[in-house]
């Protein structure tokens, strides 16, 4: 379950319930949307308002610069206070989550650019998510069927799950 206690970010879950379903260009204000692309990094930053790395604006150049996140990596090597899950600080509800196949994509604690990882925002113990297959915004009962799901998609042995706190 997400921890419970001090709110990491100011949304509530009915703000949150407000994105359940939407495709991303009902979310994305500067056009980026194409759907072979992996949007569950620009949902998160869209809805919390983060701007790390490379943004959806970066992809035209007249609306470079302005945006959210777009890659699930510079996001969590973005964040201060990151790490495994099972480390995540106690008392501290509204937390970035992140699935990730560790063998794969993980060193000292910074996710590389290897394909099978995924974030969602984990709020009162569930998740929401943009489920790329269904080119929209859901949201798992818990933790541990988020893991789960993921576990079954990416097929691996070190599917592991990773906290972030947001900035």
């Amino acid at each position: 379950m997400c921890p419970g206690g001090a709110m990491s970010f100011n949304m509530k879950a009915a703000d949150l319930d407000a994105y359940l379903g939407k495709p991303i260009a009902k979310i994305c204000d500067r056009g980026y949307h194409p759907d072979a692309e992996n949007h569950c990094a620009h949902f998160v930053s869209h809805a919390l308002g983060i701007t790390i790395g490379t943004l959806c604006g970066d992809m035209n150049y007249a609306t470079r610069h302005t945006g959210a996140t777009i890659r699930v990596n510079e996001l969590y090597n973005g964040l201060r206070s990151r790490g495994p899950w099972d480390n995540r600080p106690p008392g501290t509800d509204g937390l970035l989550i992140f699935v990730t196949d560790a063998n794969r994509n993980m060193i000292n604690n910074r996710m590389g650019q290897g394909p099978q990882k995924h974030v969602g925002i984990c709020y009162m113990g569930k998740i929401w998510n943009y489920s790329n297959g269904r080119h929209a915004v859901v949201r798992d009962a818990s933790v541990e069927s988020f893991h789960l799901k993921f576990k079954r998609t990416y097929h691996g042995t070190s599917i592991s799950l990773y906290f972030g706190e947001v900035p």
